[in-house]
């Protein structure tokens, strides 16, 4: 090469791959290993340089990434249809398997559809917006508030319905329809499985399950049993708030057939049945359900105050301790005693009969702890792990459909018993009369059992003589319950569907509301007398004690 040649870019040499040239003597000659070609090569733009082993890609759109599980208001609308689906099973299950009316399942739904609608804003939200929910109670600042949102008496206007509330809304439609149906009861209906509630959430739909947040899956589930009182203070939430909002005014509980009801449960003379309407007639009790802008008591509920009333007249004509007392003719209703030993004997044996040692109670084994296993029995423990398979076993996760286990794992933990037994049988209708005769053995025997009291004439010597309703014993704490005591109010307690505490701060504020009625009615006596000119107002009045009522109960028995 001769002088100085002006070197360029072009395409790569096939032989060394170089891409500087020079052009001379008709020839295009590789500045590195000389290679001559003929013509000139075309000059390679700037842009062009160094592409050797460049990919060109097609651009891709994006794709935003699809959560499988809903939020905001999706979320919302699919937990009400799922809340709405157990709502209808627990509702086909009262009528279908415990036999209430069908009429039932058209006022529940009206319930249900008026709830809806203050529901609707959380449904009609921005969609990007997400509904919390939430279970918490209610704090002080916020319980007597009816503002945007906030709420009234324990429920928010605007919060998502919990599942004890589907038990709620079932009670409020049996008492539209007036029917005698105890919230005890309906606890007991649902702690058995009667109607759906334990861990009600495997009744939804596995697609739709799949799709829903965890907390709505919570929400639906049940991780702790079902408290008594949780389900009385449900109820009286729903009360107040279905008439605050809507202004539906509950016609009264079914006191008469409710009253006989738990009279007959609790093997108690039937006159007892009298002398608590008569009480409720002093105090102008209408078994009403409470309404908003009143305090609130725990009596406020009727069927607490009912079965306070029912406390109290048999601690007035049968009394738990103390002398023995006296009647005023053969013809009083408490002319007869009862024999509390007798009773306690009979309430024992009525729930022997009721339960089968060898096997769990049905509704008990939610409550079992690791420690009760190592005392278990081996059906004892058949029992459990079928109650355990049948709540907690995922059908469409074993059934070798799409997202099924494997099917090497499954066969590491294979289902059902390992002798090919089946398991124990349930029937309501079976364990309803087996109820039903044990009850009506323990009432016979308490009832045959019943003694004559000493019967003293008015005209006579009465004054010696401890009169029905006399020393009576008020019990302010649950520790003051001593012996028989205990033993009847835990029973009322629990055929009532409330806790012991809840019983005794029922009856004392009753027995409170009856001192106020005898002090108001001394008073008026007082005015009458002095209107009158009388030199004597009366009998010095010291402490007013309920045992006084017994002259009002006496004379309300006279004129009826």
């Amino acid at each position: 090469m001769s002088g100085q040649q002006e070197l360029y870019d072009s395409a790569p040499c096939p032989n060394c791959k170089g891409t500087r040239f020079y052009y001379a003597d008709g020839y295009t000659n590789c500045k590195k290993c000389g290679l001559q070609q003929e013509g000139i090569l075309t000059q390679r733009d700037e842009d062009s340089f160094n592409t050797h082993g460049r990919t060109t890609r097609k651009a891709r759109k994006k794709v935003g990434k699809v959560s499988k599980i809903y939020h905001g208001t999706t979320a919302t609308e699919l937990y009400l249809q799922a809340y709405q689906l157990i709502l209808w099973h627990q509702c086909h299950a009262l009528i279908h398997t415990i036999g209430l009316p069908a009429e039932l399942e058209i006022v529940v739904k009206d319930l249900w559809a008026l709830r809806l609608q203050l529901l609707e804003a959380e449904t009609t939200a921005k969609p990007d917006e997400d509904t919390v929910y939430s279970s918490q109670g209610v704090s002080g600042s916020d319980k007597e508030r009816d503002n945007e949102g906030s709420r009234v008496h324990g429920v928010r206007k605007n919060a998502m319905p919990t599942l004890v509330e589907a038990l709620g809304l079932c009670y409020l439609g049996s008492i539209l329809l007036r029917l005698p149906i105890g919230m005890g009861e309906l606890h007991r209906w649902a702690v058995r499985e009667d109607i759906p509630f334990i861990r009600a959430v495997r009744l939804v739909p596995t697609v739709m399950k799949q799709r829903l947040p965890s907390q709505y899956l919570l929400a639906l589930d049940t991780i702790h049993p079902l408290q008594p009182d949780h389900l009385r203070k449900t109820i009286h939430n729903l009360s107040l708030f279905y008439t605050h909002h809507f202004a539906i005014s509950f016609p009264p509980i079914n006191a008469p057939l409710l009253l006989y009801e738990h009279i007959r449960s609790l093997a108690v003379p039937i006159h007892l049945h009298a002398t608590t309407f008569a009480i409720a007639k002093l105090l102008a009790l209408d078994f009403s359900l409470p309404t908003p802008g009143k305090r609130q008591h725990i009596s406020s509920l009727p069927e607490v105050t009912l079965l306070s009333l029912l406390v109290i007249a048999t601690k007035l004509q049968h009394p738990f301790n103390g002398p023995q007392r006296s009647s005023r003719s053969l013809i009083d209703l408490a002319a007869l005693t009862l024999n509390w030993d007798t009773w306690i004997t009979a309430q024992e044996a009525r729930n022997e009969n009721l339960t089968d040692v060898a096997h769990l109670e049905r509704g008990a084994e939610i409550k079992l702890t690791e420690r009760d296993a190592m005392s278990m029995a081996s059906e004892q423990i058949d029992d459990y792990l079928d109650w355990f398979e049948r709540m907690y076993m995922d059908e469409d996760r074993a059934a070798g459909k799409k997202g099924a286990y494997p099917k090497e794992l499954l066969d590491m933990f294979p289902t059902g018993r390992s002798d090919g037994s089946s398991p124990r049988p349930y029937s309501y209708e079976e364990h309803v009369g087996k109820e039903d005769a044990a009850t009506s053995k323990a009432l016979k025997a308490v009832v045959g059992t019943m003694m004559m009291r000493p019967i003293v004439a008015e005209d006579g010597d009465g004054d010696e003589t401890a009169g029905i309703g006399s020393f009576y014993k008020r019990y302010r704490r649950v520790e003051d319950l001593d012996g028989v005591a205990n033993a009847f109010c835990e029973t009322v307690a629990e055929r009532g569907g409330m806790g012991l505490e809840t019983l005794v701060k029922s009856v004392l504020q009753v027995e409170n509301m009856l001192i106020d009625w005898k002090a108001r009615r001394h008073k008026d006596e007082n005015i009458r007398e002095e209107s009158e000119g009388g030199a004597e107002v009366g009998r010095e009045r010291g402490v007013i004690e309920i045992d006084d009522t017994r002259e009002a109960l006496y004379s309300d028995s006279d004129n009826s």
